[in-house]
């Protein structure tokens, strides 16, 4: 795509096409890269996140009613897998500072994004566009998640694009695919997120 675009093309101007983006579905933008959780979900863990929901499951506290589930562990909620127990954390010793240099050293700089967030958002080639929203979310289970596994998160797949002419503006509905796995190489979850892409009318 060309180089020179100006930050903003009209529907009708010739460099404004979505063809670039529907050619490109079936594609995986992560680069390969992978986001691996920082940490093996712990028991207290999932104590905390079913605490303040009154989340009162026997198998999200108890091992024993776990197993007699069918469970090789304590379970984690499905609600629970892909965000809590997929996170990276903000900063590792020997990673550079996340604070801005002058600024007070107890406040993190502002909407700065975390090493895994800044990996995952490579974007498939469009038009320019100045404005964009989530707009939807599915997510699908296969396998539990319990107590002693570690996820993973692989691809950035562009699935589905839809140009759409809306009341907010002309553009383009865009749905990537990512997929979890455990540490066994076992398929937990996949989850297809869409965003629309749009200059405002």
């Amino acid at each position: 795509m060309a180089q020179d675009r100006p930050a903003m093309a009209r529907r009708g101007d010739p460099r404004y096409t979505w063809d670039d983006t529907v050619a490109a579905m079936g594609r995986d933008f992560s680069g390969g890269k992978v986001q691996v959780a920082q940490e093996i979900i712990e028991y207290t863990s999932v104590a905390r996140y079913c605490e303040p929901w009154e989340i009162g499951n026997p198998i999200y506290w108890d091992r024993r009613a776990a197993k007699q589930a069918g469970y090789r562990n304590v379970a984690v909620p499905w609600s629970a897998v892909l965000q809590t127990f997929t996170y990276t954390g903000y900063w590792r010793p020997g990673e550079p500072t996340r604070f801005s240099v002058g600024t007070d050293v107890n406040a993190m700089t502002a909407n700065v994004a975390s090493p895994a967030e800044e990996e995952t958002e490579t974007l498939p080639p469009m038009p320019p566009v100045t404005n964009s929203i989530r707009t939807d979310m599915q997510n699908e289970y296969f396998e539990p998640v319990c107590v002693g596994d570690r996820i993973t998160v692989k691809g950035n797949k562009l699935v589905n694009v839809r140009v759409r002419d809306t009341r907010i503006g002309y553009g383009a509905f865009i749905n990537r695919q990512s997929e979890y796995y455990n540490q066994r190489g076992e398929l937990v979850a996949r989850s297809t997120q869409g965003s629309y892409f749009y200059n405002p009318k």
